[in-house]
Order: C-alpha cells, then structure tokens, then sequence
C-alpha cells in the first residue's frame, strides 16, 4: 500500500477514536447578569453557564433520573463545575440581551463528550459498569416441533449474532467451546427437551450470570407473481436471571431474504441464515434492552460500598472473603487491599447501607466472627475486631 495512504488511513482511524467521535449533540441555554453595563463579560458567564446546562443533559443521557437524583450533589461539584471540560465544540445559535435589559442570554449546539462524562461518573463510582461484568451463556434450545435443528446453519448464525451483539454491549458471553460442556449434558441425558430450570441450573454450574435460550423456526414462502419466493427466520429469544430463575427478557423477531424462483438448495441455506442474523440482530437489541431496564429496576447496576475490615488475621480474613463472594446479596467483590491485619473491599449490592452491615455482622456471626462497626457514612463501612488491633 501506498505509505501516503497508511498514513492517511493512521490519522483517520485516531480521529474515530478521539473523545469527540463518541460526542453527543445537545442544545443548551445559559443566561447571565449584566453588571455595570459589562456585557462581554455577562456573555462569556452565559456561555459557561450553556455548557453546564449542556453537560447536564449528558449526565442525564448517560444515568437514569434515580441515579442523578441520589448524587445530584457530587454531580454538581464534580462533573458540572468544570463542564468545559465535556464540551469538545460548541456553536452559538442564538444570542442577546433579555427583555428587561438586566442579564445576557446564550443558545448553544455543543457536542458532548460522552467517552469523557461516563469516565468520571465511574471513577465517582456513580456508574458502575455492572453490566460488562455479567456473564452470559447462550444455548439453542427449541420447543417449536417446526425449529431448525441445533446443527443447522441458519440456528448456527442466529445463535452467533446474538453472542456478537451482546459482546459488543458490554456482557462476557461463553463462547462455542465454553458452552459445549451444558450441551454434552443435554446429549447425555438422551433428553433434548431438558426443562429451562434444568438449562438454567447447568449454565449456574458454569458460573453465569444470565442465561440466554435462542430458537428458529425457518422456513420458505412464495411471493406473488411467482418470479422470486423468499426465506424466513422467526427469531425467539428467552432471558433468564441464574440467580433467580425469574425470565427478564422475552423477544421474538422475524426476517425475510428474497431469492429467485429457481434458487437451488445453496441459495435458500444462504438465504436462511442472511434471513435468520437480520432476525437475531433485532432480537438482540429488544433484548438488551430489556436486560438493561431489569437490572435497573432491581438496582442491580446499583450501589458500590467501600468495606474495610481491621484487626482480623488471615485465617479470619479468608473466612470473609468466602462469605462476602458466596452471598447472593453481593453481585460482584473487588478486593482493593490487603495487608496485615487489614483489608479493603469494594462490594456492589442492590441493599441499602444498613442492611448491608446487618448482613454482613450476622453473617459472619454464624461463621464464628464478630464485627462491631467502627465507622460508617453512605457508601463506607468499617468494620473491626472487638478483640481489638492485633
């Protein structure tokens, strides 16, 4: 390749990649007071104020009204005091005094970025990209006596365009090899109608979070005229929370592809698979979809606490570690820090901070442990060993 074209191709792909490729237009207004007949300077203030009001709508793009609400604060002092920042360009639209004379209004289209706005809501912890860390298992499953077989071609790419999206989307999804083994029990039992509990219960096994079961049912259908017919794909798509057993998500979609009246055995295989990854495709995204808006409501993407447990030994820290990460109420355990009689731990639960501690001590209680708490704020507990510091 022409070394003049790699480097075109060099800056082009550094520019997809730049905060402002991931901006989000927004308009905005700001308005400031005229002090001492000072309007350059109540302009500029408007402005500033425009693209706060402007990053406002970002935040609000990004996290749902509950999240904004609960840390409207820290919002306000962290991320809107220095809204510039956000704000990769901006255009005035519109602009002058208001009616009473008194203060200097501003109309701006700015491009948010939306890459840089949702780095400082994480390292604010205020969102917590929960859902890249869900783990998903994808298995064919069908029901329907008229579903393609799990072998077949078009069942084959259903159930890889939906891996790809939900990849795309943040989830860790089991591969083909991953899911063999839920697959190889299926054939062992001589049972491939296994009850969903049975396929929620093997993919628990493997560790996943959510369990997803895809069908097709496929076929061929004529056209009017009889110059081209056409290949189908009916697309089912069920989605069920491991941990629960309670179905989150229930999507059906279907696709067609046209082909020749005359189209011979390799076009309709063809057919039905381009027919069955345009219906995967739309299934995909109803799916996560719903997947999103179901954690949201039971505050799954919710609440990280910072927990710290002082003055217990080894042996004793090995003990809360093994409760904390085999209690169903905590969805996901980050040890940060581990010395000599201390340890710090970031835990994500769907409880307040109350419950949180009382599960905690009670817990840990029946382990053999007590806990009193030396210290706790909202989102920080300390817990030591009334034995005191060793």
């Amino acid at each position: 390749m022409n070394p003049k074209c790699i480097i075109l191709l060099a800056i082009l792909l550094l520019a997809a990649l730049t905060p402002s490729a991931l901006a989000v237009p927004v308009e905005a207004q700001g308005q400031a007071a005229i002090f001492a007949g000072n309007v350059s300077s109540a302009r500029k203030q408007a402005i500033v104020n425009a693209q706060r009001n402007a990053v406002e709508q970002g935040v609000g793009l990004i996290l749902d009204s509950k999240s904004v609400l609960q840390n409207f604060q820290l919002i306000k002092d962290e991320v809107l005091t220095s809204s510039q920042g956000f704000v990769t360009k901006y255009v005035v639209l519109s602009e002058g005094r208001t009616p009473d004379n008194r203060s200097y209004r501003v109309k701006i289209k700015a491009d948010v970025s939306k890459s840089l706005l949702q780095d400082r809501l994480s390292a604010l912890r205020i969102l917590h990209k929960k859902m890249g860390n869900k783990r998903v298992m994808v298995i064919y499953k069908s029901t329907n006596p008229n579903a393609l077989p799990r072998s077949h071609g078009a069942a084959t790419a259903a159930v890889q365009t939906l891996r790809d999206q939900l990849n795309q989307s943040g989830f860790r999804v089991f591969n083909e090899a991953a899911t063999s083994n839920v697959y190889r029990q299926i054939e062992q039992a001589t049972r491939t109608d296994r009850p969903v509990d049975d396929l929620i219960a093997m993919a628990l096994d493997q560790q996943a979070d959510i369990f997803v079961a895809v069908e097709n049912v496929a076929g061929k259908r004529g056209t009017k005229g009889g110059m081209f017919s056409a290949a189908y794909a009916s697309i089912r798509v069920s989605v069920y929370d491991t941990n629960t057993g309670r179905q989150i998500a229930d999507a059906q979609t279907e696709a067609k592809q046209l082909l020749s009246a005359r189209a011979g055995p390799y076009d309709w295989e063809r057919g039905l698979s381009t027919a069955a990854t345009k219906a995967a495709k739309q299934a995909a995204d109803e799916t996560i979809n719903k997947i999103a808006d179901y954690y949201k409501q039971v505050g799954d993407l919710g609440t990280a606490f910072l927990v710290v447990f002082k003055g217990f030994d080894d042996d004793e820290k090995d003990v809360i570690l093994d409760f904390l990460e085999n209690t169903p109420n905590f969805q996901q355990l980050s040890e940060l820090k581990n010395t000599v009689n201390y340890m710090e731990v970031e835990i994500f639960s769907s409880e307040n901070a109350s419950r949180l501690r009382r599960i905690v001590r009670a817990g840990l209680k029946g382990k053999g442990l007590k806990l009193q708490i030396q210290f706790a704020s909202r989102n920080r507990i300390v817990f030591s060993n009334p034995k005191g510091e060793r």
